[in-house]
């Protein structure tokens, strides 16, 4: 055998091991971008709301006045929010004048149960005694309650304490605020809104 015939053989040998290196790592990285979780539709329309909820700003914490004396009581305890606070948050009941009747989870564990808006408050947390019972270690016991404000006739959400809190908006909340249609709440890994 020639150099040249040597030559030839020893660098095609070598492009040919190149090519199938660059066609094997090819093809992994193919199989982990479709193993890789990807973020659905859902929740990229949830933060385009999450975003227009946040410039309409109707989610705004309205501190209540007796949100601490409220939290320490039982979950059913009213809050009272001044009429002063429900005169800032505005006088609309929802956005585009939708009145909600019900709360429906739209992520979580719990996805897609809804329940109905009634005159009474709803609470929510871990314990058996909760309205919605949510399995979660992120939930304290008796996390937040969802009601409706006597003053201004809108539903708000409260939070009752809880140790790892409740984003309204994508927000932390203290106390209570209020909770027009379409605005996501957060506690834990569930994630629900008024419709």
């Amino acid at each position: 055998m020639t150099d040249l015939t040597f030559a030839i053989l020893k660098y095609g040998l070598l492009a040919a091991l190149w090519i199938f290196v660059w066609l094997a790592v090819r093809a992994i990285n193919r199989d982990v971008e479709a193993l890789a979780p990807r973020k659905s539709h859902r929740a990229r329309a949830r933060r385009e709301r999450e975003n227009h909820m946040v410039v309409i700003g109707d989610a705004a914490p309205v501190h209540s006045v007796n949100s601490t004396a409220s939290s320490a009581t039982h979950p059913a305890a009213s809050s009272h929010i001044s009429h002063a606070q429900a005169q800032t948050a505005g006088s609309n009941a929802s956005v585009n004048g939708h009145v909600p009747a019900i709360l429906t989870i739209i992520d979580g564990p719990l996805s897609g149960t809804t329940m109905q808006l009634g005159t009474g408050a709803i609470s929510l947390g871990r314990a058996a005694n909760n309205n919605l019972v949510l399995d979660d270690e992120f939930v304290s016991s008796h996390h937040a309650r969802v009601f409706l404000d006597a003053a201004s006739g809108q539903w708000a959400v409260e939070d009752l304490g809880s140790t790892n809190g409740t984003k309204v908006a994508g927000q932390p909340i203290h106390g209570a605020c209020f909770l027009p249609a379409g605005v996501p709440v957060r506690i834990g890994a569930t994630t629900f809104e008024l419709r």
